[in-house]
């Protein structure tokens, strides 16, 4: 089935596919969207992405768009992938949730497809939390949060919002007029914050694993 794949492909198709699959035969690494463009003799990188997206449609290569060398080849197997990688947050300073969602990411962690439960891993980012506001709910500090992002929440859902540049864990209510991001702590100086009925997360908490740190720099807060 590869070979019919392979054998379907458009002259520059098949170019830019050789040369993919060379360099992680030679080098262990996918080529850069520029190295791309390079090797094709092309100025638009609006042009390589499309030859990706056509060998991706024709289930030759899996892309992760989160990374700059994320290209790798397909086999009969992927869908029975086990495992998934997916990018850590660096930073939670920032109040645009657009911009938050898609900075480029230096890190990144594979973990068990089973942890995102069924879903897109191109929607799933991993926060590393540190404080006691969520203790109650199991999330601590050292914790990895992963968080699908999206708004269609439910009341009493865990979330994390974005306010005042700052990046947040908490339960989420509905009343009447207004949102409440509620703290999960018997700690009386964690106190709700109440927001306006428009208010939108960033996203949905699906899964935490536990103990996480690792010895290294926690980058995210819990208030």
């Amino acid at each position: 089935m590869l070979y019919e794949k392979i054998k379907n492909l458009t002259q520059k198709q098949k170019k830019i596919f050789d040369y993919i699959a060379d360099c992680l035969e030679k080098e262990g690494v996918s080529p850069t969207i520029l190295e791309l463009a390079k090797f094709m003799g092309v100025s638009s990188l609006r042009t390589v992405t499309q030859y990706l997206e056509s060998l991706a449609k024709k289930g030759l290569i899996i892309r992760s768009r989160h990374q700059s060398r994320g290209i790798r080849l397909a086999t009969h197997n992927d869908t029975m992938t086990q495992t998934v990688i997916l990018p850590v947050l660096s930073s939670a300073g920032c109040d645009n949730m657009e911009v938050f969602a898609e900075q480029v990411f230096d890190e990144f962690i594979t973990l068990d497809r089973e942890f995102i439960h069924g879903r897109n891993p191109e929607t799933v980012f991993v926060f590393r939390a540190v404080g006691d506001s969520m203790a109650d709910a199991g999330i601590e500090t050292g914790d990895l949060v992963l968080t699908e992002k999206t708004s269609e929440v439910s009341n009493r859902d865990k979330v994390v919002a974005v306010i005042d540049g700052m990046a947040l864990i908490k339960q989420i209510n509905f009343s009447p007029n207004a949102v409440v991001l509620k703290p999960m702590s018997q700690d009386p100086q964690y106190r709700p914050i109440i927001m306006k009925k428009d208010f939108q997360v960033f996203g949905k908490v699906i899964e935490v694993i536990k103990d996480f740190s690792g010895g290294e720099e926690l980058v995210y807060e819990i208030l």
